[in-house]
């Protein structure tokens, strides 16, 4: 009896496989329709003065046939013992659509969240050790999501600018260290960014035409095209964020 129930069970499976296997579409030999290019690469994160390491960040970039762009970014701060796994998506002007952020601090996890943007809507569901809160608030179209994944940093300050425009800008800035149970959100906060002009720059990963921006109390320099972060500086403390490696796709 046993042997007969095996029997007929094998027998139904292969023929499952079987059926699956004639509906099955071939395999797609060529590169992923969904990713127009992809961008990847290494920053490190070190003082101005002597280079002393204090972390590094890796980061991956798909643009999408439709001009959307989605990054994944893995933080490693080991100065503060901080650790983060971030993925952001965003329009082709770089307008954000959503986000993901999971968080790690010295004092162990913080949580995770998840922010969403539809038109002047932002919703963003945070978790923390002490259960979970929600945030829905009405946005400006020149928004940004600070992440705190330096990579992304470039994607906060994005449009057409001409040398020494100043544009203001509406951040939504995730706060991880709110309290130690608390869940992770953040909070809407203005700032003035000022396009200083294009500026050539070399770092380890080779030489890059660059869009040079300041908000007053940072300096960024990046790629044309993706927003890649080239540079990052903060003259006080005294932190620079450089790009080490970096590779495209496909060949």
């Amino acid at each position: 009896m046993i042997r007969a129930v095996l029997l007929t069970t094998i027998s139904l499976g292969l023929a499952h496989v079987g059926a699956y296997a004639q509906e099955r579409a071939p395999d797609n030999t060529r590169p992923n329709a969904n990713i127009a290019h992809w961008v990847a690469g290494k920053h490190v994160f070190r003082t101005i003065e002597g280079h002393r390491p204090r972390g590094e960040e890796h980061f991956r970039l798909s643009v999408h046939p439709d001009g959307t762009r989605t990054m994944m970014v893995w933080k490693d701060l080991f100065a503060r013992d901080s650790h983060l796994h971030i993925v952001m998506r965003v329009e082709p002007s770089f307008r954000p659509l959503e986000a993901y952020g999971s968080y790690w601090q010295s004092d162990g996890y913080k949580g995770s969240i998840r922010v969403t943007v539809d038109g002047d809507q932002l919703r963003a569901v945070g978790w923390g050790p002490d259960g979970h809160g929600e945030h829905i608030l009405k946005v400006p179209h020149n928004l940004s999501v600070v992440t705190h994944g330096e990579g992304l940093n470039a994607w906060g300050v994005w449009g057409d600018y001409a040398p020494g425009e100043q544009k203001p800008m509406v951040a939504y800035n995730i706060s991880p260290v709110r309290s130690a149970t608390a869940p992770v959100l953040g909070s809407l906060f203005k700032a003035t960014v000022t396009f200083i002009g294009e500026e050539t720059i070399t770092t380890p990963a080779g030489t890059f035409e660059t869009l040079h921006s300041s908000n007053g109390f940072m300096d960024v320099w990046t790629t044309k095209e993706d927003r890649i972060l080239v540079l990052q500086q903060i003259k006080d403390p005294g932190l620079e964020y450089v790009l080490v490696e970096l590779e495209t796709g496909p060949d």
